[in-house]
């Protein structure tokens, strides 16, 4: 009998972060289920920042414990007798949670990974949301788009709109972010009645056809309404409300939603897999093939989003520097072999 002893983060509740132990017997393997080793993983600070400190819930139901993470890069190390898409020895990205092992069926979501190269491909899908916000939004080479936010995901949708030919701008008031995020194709402006004025002139008098809002403010909804043209598109990846307080004014108003008709969207609903592309062209495996394209032809540089590489043991120290804000934080490469 062999035993492999996985350890594994779960969060029992706001800032309560501990390491339990989880026994996989490679004897005991269903015939579909495959073990790999961890390598890799990484942070999307959205999504974990909020679970760590605590914030409120995006729909009702259990909160916690939880587990952390989806953003995940493991090396296979044992396979079920009827596994045959997988060997020991390939290199994979699923949707596994901080761990030092994993266990997954073979029908499970994953995408091969050359091995060289699986540090760099970990945080994929933070590129593969800003580029599916593009996709909700109908994105077009000519357009002009705005990106409200300075975070990994302000960061991914705007590389993501800069490359695909759009005008793009990125509004946040983190000072000397230019320079931070280096895009020299977009233009990085401060959220104010000044780049609200400006946006025209600096698109010939066309305005921002998409506006994608990264933000949980109701400030910054308040500007993302402002921001759009007539019959502009509004894509949320963030969550307006989320722990504010109730806003000082209507944010649905009407000058705004109806006067110039706008169109709100949340990220589209999409398929893991499965669909044929004549059924659904965009999903999340052919995202992320297209995007890890981008990253090996060197189109995409995945370095631009890891502001840290820590090794697994400081994750709780990770995620206090996140909550304390006092850093300049994208996403975190975590490093999980010795």
């Amino acid at each position: 009998m062999t035993q492999i002893v996985s350890k594994v983060y779960h969060l029992l509740g706001p800032k309560d972060l501990v390491m339990k132990s989880e026994t996989l017997d490679t004897d005991q393997l269903r015939e579909h289920e495959v073990i790999g080793e961890t390598h890799y993983s990484a942070i999307s600070p959205g999504t974990e920042y909020a679970a760590y400190i605590g914030m409120p819930p995006l729909r009702p139901g259990k909160v916690y414990p939880r587990l952390m993470g989806y953003c995940h890069v493991s090396q296979i190390t044992h396979t079920g007798s009827q596994v045959t898409n997988l060997s020991p020895g390939d290199m994979v990205l699923t949707f596994q949670s901080h761990r030092t092992h994993v266990k997954f069926q073979d029908s499970d979501f994953f995408i091969k990974l050359p091995g060289e190269h699986a540090a760099k491909l970990t945080p994929a899908y933070l590129y593969h949301l800003g580029y599916h916000a593009l996709i909700t939004g109908e994105a077009r080479q000519g357009h002009n788009i705005g990106v409200i936010g300075g975070g990994t995901l302000g960061y991914t949708s705007a590389r993501m709109s800069e490359i695909s030919g759009a005008k793009t701008f990125l509004f946040s008031n983190i000072e000397g972010l230019k320079e931070k995020l280096r895009m020299p194709g977009c233009e990085v402006l401060k959220k104010s009645s000044e780049a609200l004025n400006g946006v025209a002139d600096k698109t010939h008098g066309v305005g921002l056809d998409i506006v994608i809002n990264t933000s949980n403010l109701w400030s910054d909804w308040l500007f993302a309404l402002q921001l759009a043209n007539r019959g502009g598109t509004i894509v949320n990846m963030g969550f307006p409300g989320r722990g504010q307080e109730n806003p000082d004014f209507n944010p649905l108003d009407p000058r705004y939603v109806y006067d110039k008709q706008l169109n709100i969207k949340a990220l589209n609903n999409i398929n893991e897999t499965g669909l044929e592309p004549y059924e659904q062209r965009f999903n999340v495996r052919r995202n992320l093939e297209h995007i890890i394209d981008m990253i090996l032809k060197g189109k995409l540089n995945s370095d631009n989003i890891i502001t840290d590489t820590i090794h697994y043991t400081e994750l709780d120290a990770q995620y206090l520097k996140y909550a304390s804000r006092n850093h300049y934080l994208l996403s975190t490469l975590i490093q999980w072999k010795n």
